[in-house]
């Protein structure tokens, strides 16, 4: 059985500006999904559909065969699915360890070590930290997170060139290793070349391949 579903999915922000409808897609535990095209064609309102942060106008979305509504969406995003948010979503009075022990309070510095933060940095407030050593904060907890399915928008945008690579082995690590579906929203051709499958969205259809 798909770990996570869209089944009949239908979304539009107007009557007349549909963004997808007639929706499915299904998606296994220890693959890397990337999702691509261009702005606005509804690949970050996939996202928040699939992780529960927005409610589908039509269709539903299944995780283990259950409605999420169903199940409960705080309680599913609670244990369900982790996310990587383009605006970081940080605690902000926070270092980044104790970001990361909000999802698991046994992890080590060493899971901060990974997205390429010092030991001098994991112990700064998050607000001294630059954009991109807050998005690596942002990974690391995600890959903390003990839930099935990771949901990242846009994960290696804001980083250099051999943090994203990292990162990108990193994400595509945590999916055959510990068994995770991983969903990323990407513009990065690296990113799609390490996926399993890719989604291609374009007027309101979408291209799996």
């Amino acid at each position: 059985m798909p770990v996570l579903q869209a089944k009949d999915l239908k979304y539009y922000y107007f009557s007349d500006h549909i963004i997808f409808e007639n929706l499915d897609l299904s998606f296994e535990r220890g693959k890397v999904y990337v999702i691509l095209g261009a702005s606005g064609s509804g690949k970050t309102t996939l996202l928040s559909l699939l992780g529960g942060l927005d409610a589908p106008k039509g269709g539903e979305i299944l995780f283990e065969g259950k409605n999420i509504a169903e199940m409960g969406l705080e309680k599913y995003r609670h244990d369900c699915v982790s996310f990587v948010f383009q605006n970081y979503n940080l605690i902000e009075y926070m270092t980044p360890r104790e970001n990361v022990q909000l999802v698991d309070a046994h992890a080590t510095a060493d899971t901060l070590h990974q997205v390429g933060l010092t030991d001098e940095e994991i112990d700064r407030n998050v607000l001294q930290l630059s954009g991109g050593q807050q998005q690596r904060v942002a990974i690391a907890r995600a890959l903390a997170s003990a839930a099935p399915v990771i949901l990242a928008d846009e994960p290696t945008g804001s980083l250099d060139e051999d943090t994203a690579h990292d990162v990108t082995e990193l994400l595509v690590g945590r999916a055959r290793s510990l068994n995770k579906c991983v969903i990323i929203v990407s513009h990065s051709n690296e990113v799609a070349a390490a996926g399993d499958v890719i989604l291609r969205f374009s007027h309101g259809e979408i291209e799996v391949s």
